[in-house]
């Protein structure tokens, strides 16, 4: 006779024990599946508008949603220990009962709401008053800066309209001193002339008054009727003429130097045929001595 094993399980035992486990997952995850997560609302945010003139407080973010949880409280069964009968005999073994164990339900865990949008940081505006007065000081720093600056350009100004007036008084003086210095040259020459021309006008007239003749030139002279000394000889030569006239312009005295006789003669008879002016000094008639040379030919 064949040994039998009485504590090793039987086949089938052990096919209804992993039918049992299989259904008792495939129960479990269906009631996991009926088991409804409630649905969390997330609220929109809320935009507020901008606000010009008073400060914006961003508004509280929205309280987290409460996720109620479903306890499934388990009432596990006592296992009832199967205590296998003696057998003398080989006897078909009594099926098992198979005791079902409720697994544990998994408590659904809470789902992550995205953390609320960080509030934006504005920076504060200013009001209009005080942006008003912002303005109204920086236009009157302007204003001050653009007087100073007028102030400075202002006493330039008057600092170079100064100096140029002492420049234009120095010269002014310096061109008086100078016009005076002329001036007094002038009036001292003048004098000095006119002193002179008393001294000769003296002379002269008291040469007059004596009939003492003045020395004169051929260019002092003023002809009536000037003498011709053309065609007097056949050939070129100068003759020196000296003659008186007197204070009624007569001609007297005539004296010629040459060799030709014949030309000598000539420019003699001709000077008594010419008429001449008496000469004047001082305003007053003169003898005079005239001396003068002619080309004759």
């Amino acid at each position: 006779m064949s040994s039998t094993n009485l504590d090793a399980p039987s086949p089938k035992l052990t096919l209804a024990t992993i039918a049992v486990v299989v259904g008792l997952h495939v129960l479990t995850a269906v009631a996991l599946a009926a088991v409804k997560t409630p649905e969390m609302k997330v609220e929109p945010e809320k935009v507020t508008p901008p606000i010009e003139i008073e400060l914006i407080t961003p508004p509280p973010p929205p309280p987290p949603v409460e996720v109620e949880e479903i306890n499934l409280k388990e009432d596990p069964e006592p296992v009832r220990e199967v205590k296998p009968k003696p057998k003398a005999k080989p006897v078909a073994a009594p099926k098992p009962k198979v005791v079902q164990k409720k697994q544990p339900v998994e408590k659904p865990k809470p789902a992550k709401l995205p953390p609320p949008p960080a509030p934006q940081k504005t920076a504060p505006q200013k009001s209009l008053d005080t942006k008003v007065a912002d303005d109204q000081r920086r236009l009157l720093a302007a204003q001050a800066e653009q007087a100073r600056r007028d102030a400075l350009l202002a006493e330039q100004q008057t600092a170079q309209a100064n100096a140029a007036a002492i420049a234009a008084q120095v010269k002014a003086a310096a061109d008086a001193k100078k016009a005076q210095e002329i001036a007094d040259a002038k009036a001292a020459a003048d004098a000095q002339a006119k002193a002179d021309a008393r001294a000769k006008a003296d002379a002269e007239a008291a040469a007059a008054a004596s009939n003492t003749p003045q020395s004169f030139s051929g260019s002092d002279a003023s002809w009536i009727v000037a003498p011709d000394f053309t065609d007097i000889s056949s050939k070129s030569q100068t003759l020196t003429i000296r003659f008186t006239v007197t204070k009624q312009g007569v001609i007297q005295g005539i004296d010629v130097s040459g060799k030709d006789r014949d030309a000598v003669r000539e420019v003699k008879k001709r000077m008594r045929n010419s008429k001449i002016k008496p000469f004047i000094r001082g305003g007053v008639a003169v003898v005079g001595n005239v001396t003068m040379s002619v080309v004759v030919q």
